[in-house]
């Protein structure tokens, strides 16, 4: 069964506890990050603009988006520069195939190391809130120590049934994401969880609290929306509060103890 919680509550206990380990939280976070488990997730689309533009776009929100248009022109558009170069066919058929390729190297990564190490930065986390001093940034690898092949297969599967989901109908992609929330934090509990165990369970503990969960994210837009003032460099510094409270909601939704953290 569900414990009931407020946004207060688990925010007021998370600030509380990362007192005790917030700057190697930091440094947690920020290995994470480099290799592709943090906050923004990565995303990738091709096309044609309406002018009939050849279109890629990489990266999280907003992204960058490199446009090839009929002109024999790049052009570039990131959140903080614009451009557009005059350059040759071949070569902007050359640069779009280089996006194409780093792409790909980014979603093997994402599938064989980014997915892992998420669930290795929940459990280092989760070890640090229940008071467990001696836990390590080496907390962050423990996937390709235990039960690397399952951690990829779940992790792997819960991202593509969101996305399938997605395809059909864009509300359905967010409930899915949602019901799935806790995913993550029960594979760093137990590695070998399987696929119909782990979303079976994070649909039980995210039943009745989708919405709050919602809004609990959307209440850190502000710490956000500093971060990126600070060229983003201000988010690294909130990652680890953010983890904590999710740390902590998923305490309160699992209504466990910590006797499996080992």
């Amino acid at each position: 069964m569900t414990q009931t919680w407020t946004r207060r509550e688990l925010k007021d206990r998370g600030k509380e506890k990362l007192r005790n380990f917030y700057w190697q939280a930091v440094l947690v976070c920020l290995i994470a990050s480099l290799l592709g488990a943090g906050t923004y997730s990565k995303s990738f689309s091709s096309g044609r603009t309406a002018s009939g533009d050849t279109r890629v776009s990489v990266g999280g929100s907003p992204g960058v988006t490199l446009s090839y248009n009929q002109d024999d022109r790049v052009k570039i558009d990131t959140p903080v520069y614009h451009a557009s170069i005059p350059i040759d066919r071949r070569l902007g058929v050359m640069i779009i195939s280089m996006v194409l390729m780093v792409f790909a190297v980014v979603l093997v990564v994402g599938i064989l190391v980014s997915n892992v190490v998420q669930v290795g930065k929940k459990r280092y986390f989760l070890k640090k809130l229940h008071g467990l001093d001696e836990t390590g940034i080496g907390e962050l690898f423990s996937g390709f120590r235990e039960g690397y092949w399952n951690l990829l297969l779940v992790m792997f599967l819960q991202k593509l049934f969101v996305f399938l989901w997605t395809l059909l109908l864009i509300v359905p992609g967010i409930v899915k994401t949602y019901e799935y929330y806790m995913i993550p934090y029960l594979l760093a509990e137990n590695p070998y969880l399987s696929w119909e165990e782990a979303r079976e369970k994070s649909c039980q503990m995210m039943d009745g609290h989708k919405f709050d969960v919602f809004v609990l994210e959307w209440s850190f837009i502000g710490w956000d929306l500093l971060g990126v003032l600070m060229c983003g460099i201000g988010n690294l510094f909130v990652a680890p509060y953010k983890e904590a409270v999710y740390g902590e909601l998923y305490r309160y939704c699992s209504g466990r103890s910590a006797h499996w953290l080992r």
